[in-house]
């Protein structure tokens, strides 16, 4: 009886040992903490406003920089590709192992590969041959495989854009083709995302969004939703000339009509965005057009003075 008694304490104090282990081990196990991102897609966007004090002194009113560096992958493209990437998914035209396929100049190409890199899926990337060396070792390093090409006109076979394109169809479907310049996801990225952080930040006092363009998903994207939320800010994009009149440089990659007509049929600039991006004789609408006002190009960092409107805030 008495070795029955003390194997039933020996079981009993046992248990409660194991017991306490347990209650010790799930006291231990870190609670899930919501600040605390699960992956690198959930660092892209709500960046902060950043006061610029020179130029707010220089320009008579409050100057901000939204600071989109601090996306993970550096830049606002982020955006742009974690967009392009899930409007594809749900569209079911990108699909479990298949492939993104797009032409960078390095900015894109670096976001993309992030995001697929996140989500499991290849990357292939094509740039000219002179994209410097650290956006090349920094798309390799993120398991994207880039593709070198000589620098060439839109209207070559041989140019980035037109060989992404082809490789793309190649791989058939479920993988696709970005397609950054003509994809309005990118312009819906900078909708849903920038300027509505723009909008709550500033508490709805911005009155002026300026900065340069490449796609012009990022101006179109923010001034459009900007003039839907109040009837007055000015919305002004600087930019090289030779970005917008190519035919006016040694270089002469596109022919004067190529480059107006190709630019303009763009859905980032043509859709209730940019109508006068080669500086036409024509003014944007100032009746429900996103720009307020035309825009000369800029030379050598010269240029249209930016004078602050008489309010209380700008954007830069």
């Amino acid at each position: 009886q008495m070795l029955s008694d003390f194997g039933a304490a020996t079981a009993t104090a046992g248990l409660a040992c194991v017991a306490l282990l347990l209650l010790r081990s799930r006291r231990r196990r870190p609670r899930r903490d919501d600040s605390v991102a699960s992956n690198a897609l959930d660092l892209i966007g709500n960046t902060p406003l950043l006061e610029l004090p020179s130029l707010s002194a220089a320009t008579g009113c409050r100057v901000l920089a939204k600071a989109e560096f601090l996306n993970p992958g550096g830049s606002a493209k982020d955006r742009v590709a974690a967009a392009i990437v899930a409007e594809a998914e749900a569209a079911g035209a990108l699909r479990e192992g298949g492939t993104v396929v797009e032409a960078t100049a390095g900015s894109t190409g670096i976001s993309l590969a992030l995001v697929c890199a996140a989500k499991g899926y290849r990357c292939h990337l094509v740039a000219a041959d002179d994209v410097s060396p650290q956006k090349r070792e920094l798309i390799t390093a993120l398991g994207a495989t880039l593709e070198l090409v000589r620098p060439a006109a839109i209207a070559d076979a041989a140019h980035p854009v037109n060989v992404a394109r082809a490789r793309a169809a190649a791989l058939g479907d479920g993988s696709i083709f970005a397609d950054q310049f003509e994809n309005l996801a990118n312009t819906r990225a900078h909708e849903a995302g920038t300027a509505a952080e723009i909008w709550a930040q500033t508490r709805g006092t911005v009155d002026a969004f300026v900065m340069g363009a490449g796609t012009g998903g990022t101006l179109a994207g923010v001034s459009r939703t900007l003039k839907r939320r109040k009837a007055d800010p000015r919305s002004r994009i600087r930019t090289p000339v030779s970005q917008l009149a190519p035919e006016r440089t040694r270089m002469r990659p596109y022919s004067a009509v190529f480059s107006r007509a190709h630019c303009l049929r763009t859905p980032s600039y043509s859709r209730g965005a940019l109508t006068t991006l080669h500086g036409a004789a024509s003014p944007p609408p100032s009746d429900g057009g996103v720009f307020s006002a035309s825009v000369r190009p800029s030379k050598g960092g010269g240029g249209r003075e930016l004078r602050c409107p008489k309010r209380r805030r700008a954007m830069l």
